[in-house]
Order: structure tokens, then sequence, then C-alpha cells
């Protein structure tokens, strides 16, 4: 269990790296990497690029998929660092707060773009259903009717 002076003491000394960490606060060094990860704190000793893709900008993480990509030449650097900039620049989708606003119509990311646009499609789908289901009543009604009256006029019709 981490209690908040570990997790502090983790965040001050982080730049001594895991084993030293895990040395001086009596645990293993895999406890001490986990717990990094976990309260997001990052242990690379300072100015160390271990980690991180030619070209990536400081500061900032690459998702594992993107990393891949990069690596593998299927994403152009200059692309990637140049969007990376305008992202940094760019104002936060309002929905999620975690992507910056990608669809300028919607003012949102393009994630929650997408998740709004799904949910206006069930939407629609339930309303569509609902009309039917107001159709067919009106239909039933209008047959109960028919009948009703049908069977009046027709005692009428037979007994003037």
């Amino acid at each position: 269990m981490w209690t908040t002076t570990d997790i502090r003491y983790l965040r001050e000394h982080a730049s001594l790296g895991a084993s030293e960490l895990a040395m001086r606060m009596g645990r293993s060094p895999a406890a001490v990497k986990r717990a990094a990860g976990r309260f997001r704190i990052s242990l690379r000793r300072p100015g160390s690029r271990r980690g991180s893709v030619l070209g990536q900008p400081r500061g900032v993480s690459l998702r594992r998929e993107l990393r891949t990509d990069l690596t593998g030449g299927r994403v152009d650097p200059e692309v990637l660092a140049t969007r990376m900039r305008l992202d940094a620049d760019a104002e936060l989708c309002p929905l999620c707060v975690a992507r910056p606003i990608r669809v300028i119509a919607t003012g949102l990311c393009r994630v929650c773009h997408l998740r709004e646009l799904a949910e206006a499609h069930r939407e629609a789908i339930e309303e569509l259903e609902a009309q039917r289901e107001l159709w067919t009543a009106r239909q039933q009604l209008k047959r109960a009717r028919e009948r009703a009256g049908g069977e009046g006029e027709g005692r009428r019709m037979h007994h003037p």
C-alpha cells in the first residue's frame, strides 16, 4: 500500500530512477515502476531521452501505436511534429478536455464528434421507431372506428 508520504517521496526523488528509489524505500524496482506508472510519475533521469523517438518534442509522450508507426516509417516525422506543436497550442475539446479541437463545425475533437454523431443517429432511429409506433396505433384506431362505424351503418341499413 502506498501512502501519500510514499507518493510524495516518489515524486520528489523520481529522477533517482527505479532501482535507487526501490533500495531507499525498501520496495522492489517493479513495485516502484508500477506505482510511478499508476501515479503518472516519470522515473527518467534529467536530460534522458531514452524511450523517446528521434525528433519527438520534449514534454510530449507518444502513444505506443504512434511510436510504432513513426519508427516503422508509416508516419512522416515532420508532419507529426507540426501537428504536435499545433496540438500543444490548440484549445481542448469541451466534452473530454483531453484532446484538441479538430472538427471546427462542432468545436469538438474527432473522437467526441464521432460519438456525438453516433448518438444523433441513435436518436434519429428511436424517433423513426416512435413515428412507426404512432402510425401503427393510428391505423389500429382507424380500423377500429371503421369496424364500429361499419357495423352500425350495416344495422341501420337492415333496419330502416
